[in-house]
């Protein structure tokens, strides 16, 4: 793991040193391409998640379930991910809180990018069209921009398995992804399981009692909560008094 240590250590400082997206990306990309150029380190890593299990317990889960944590930056500057794709696997449209580049270890990848087409005024609503489309072998790269910049979404066309490694910068908006389905045209806020629970039991309690779900987000207002939470407690309020 020396080697992906070093990799970690490399994304950090040019992070420090690059003032740009652009650049950031751009440099990002060739240090991703680097690290692919071996997979023995991973194969490390898989290796310990099947013979110490307990040792990646207290992970938190993501909202992709073939999504795999391997280092988190303590300054949270950025968060290194790898995904691995079974035969056929195929994402759904979404974007992005940061930057990222998508690099395929082994295997084959293909993308398709999006941009939307509708001014996003409407909840829940959204237009896209299709800006191009790829395949991403061993040791190629990609790359997605934050928010409607990054719409886009992955598979694995092949029928044998497939990882990729990804790096994700600093977040610009936290706790959720949005899903966009092209011929219904919609858009939906997607959470991460600990996060989602809370949201539902927000959603819910106001449909049991609302004239006591009131009061209750209001004291919720008024502590300390993720922005993506306090989002949803007024989102509430304002459907209570509709």
């Amino acid at each position: 793991m020396e080697r992906f240590e070093a990799f970690c250590g490399r994304i950090q400082r040019m992070i420090a040193d690059e003032k740009t997206m652009s650049r950031k990306i751009e440099n990002g990309r060739e240090l991703v391409s680097e690290l692919l150029s071996r997979q023995d380190w991973f194969f490390e890593y898989l290796k310990k998640m099947i013979l110490e299990p307990s040792s990646f317990e207290s992970r938190r889960p993501g909202i992709w379930p073939n999504e795999y944590t391997l280092y988190r930056s303590p300054e949270r500057s950025f968060v290194v991910l790898a995904y691995i794709w079974d035969a056929k696997l195929a994402d759904i449209i979404h974007d992005h809180g940061s930057w990222g580049i998508i690099g395929t270890l082994c295997g084959k990848l293909g993308e398709r990018k999006y941009e939307r087409t509708d001014d996003g005024k409407r909840e829940g609503c959204a237009e896209l069209r299709e800006t191009g489309h790829g395949v991403c072998g061993p040791g190629e790269t990609t790359f997605v921009r934050p928010l409607n910049k990054g719409i886009h979404a992955m598979d694995n066309p092949t029928d044998g398995i497939a990882a990729s490694i990804n790096v994700y910068g600093k977040t610009i908006r936290q706790g959720y992804i949005q899903f966009f389905d092209p011929e219904k045209k919609t858009v939906t806020r997607v959470f991460p399981p600990r996060t989602l629970r809370e949201v539902l039991a927000v959603k819910t309690l106001a449909a049991i009692d609302p004239s006591r779900a009131e009061g209750v987000l209001r004291e919720a207002l008024g502590a300390t909560r993720p922005p993506q939470l306090m989002q949803e407690y007024e989102a509430a309020l304002l459907k209570l008094r509709s």
